[in-house]
């Protein structure tokens, strides 16, 4: 079965429609989480091409995936009760630990968000969050990410205190679709907030670190209102934001896990 362009923009148009009809209907109050949203995408789209499974494979129907709006639960705030500052090293883990699984050698439908923790110090002093380092601990589906085995949990708090550090927060990545941190995300932030209050969620889009962006944010949780707010941050060490994509497609490689380059010999 072929698609021409004009059929397949009025069949994705269609889609979003049987989508927004849905969820006016069916939930009232109720707010879908970026997993459901997927799920219901899947369920409309073989609604209306009347097939039980797309082929994605040469040849065969290929549809592109469906933006969706994300739900707007951040309120941005330019005041902390605690200044941070992130390391030069936890940016480049993270920012590659999160291209690792979402980059232009993977089919963009295969991209998946990426976690990990978030290890620092803290300056009672000055009222100053060190964020030191990044643990990356696992990856799991286009919208969806968790640590699943403890035992690394373990592990790698255990190598964090070998550090003289602690687990200050945790990380995950939108890869091409933003930062911003859902209402799903609060039961997480809730965990990391309950050890330490000041705990902070840092999420990562590196399609939006563009050499004017360093593509994250950070962000802690009012459990009263059920918001998050965004958290000023500034980078400890000497980091061009112009120079890191350079820096990132350098080490494109290492993060596909090959040489950085190779002699002509070799």
């Amino acid at each position: 079965m072929k698609i021409d362009d004009k059929t397949s923009d009025s069949i994705r148009d269609a889609i979003k429609q049987k989508i927004k009809e849905k969820i006016k209907k069916e939930l009232l109050e109720e707010v879908y989480t970026e997993l459901q949203l997927e799920e219901l995408q899947e369920e409309i789209t073989d609604e209306i091409l009347g097939v039980k499974n797309i082929d994605h494979s040469e040849g065969k129907i290929r549809l592109d995936p469906i933006p969706m709006e994300p739900v707007i639960t951040v309120a941005k705030s330019d005041r902390s009760d605690a200044k941070i500052k992130i390391t030069v090293k936890a940016i480049l883990k993270i920012a590659s630990h999160s291209l690792k699984y979402a980059n232009t050698n993977i089919r963009k439908e295969n991209w998946v968000e990426v976690i990990g923790l978030l290890a620092g110090t803290y300056d009672k002093s000055n009222g100053i969050l060190h964020i030191e380092d990044a643990y990356p601990m696992g990856h799991g589906t286009a919208v969806y990410a968790e640590i699943k085995d403890y035992n690394n949990f373990t592990r790698a708090y255990e190598d964090i205190v070998k550090s003289k550090q602690f687990i200050c927060g945790w990380y995950h990545s939108h890869p091409s679709y933003g930062c911003f941190m859902s209402r799903e995300d609060l039961g997480t932030q809730k965990r990391y907030q309950s050890f330490w209050d000041k705990s902070v969620a840092l999420v990562i889009d590196p399609y939006q670190i563009n050499g004017k962006s360093l593509g994250f944010d950070i962000y802690r949780a009012n459990f009263t209102n059920k918001k998050w707010f965004s958290v000023p941050y500034d980078v400890r060490g000497n980091l061009d934001v112009r120079m890191l994509p350079e820096i990132l497609e350098f080490m494109a490689p290492i993060i596909e896990g090959k040489p950085a380059y190779l002699e002509y010999d070799e």
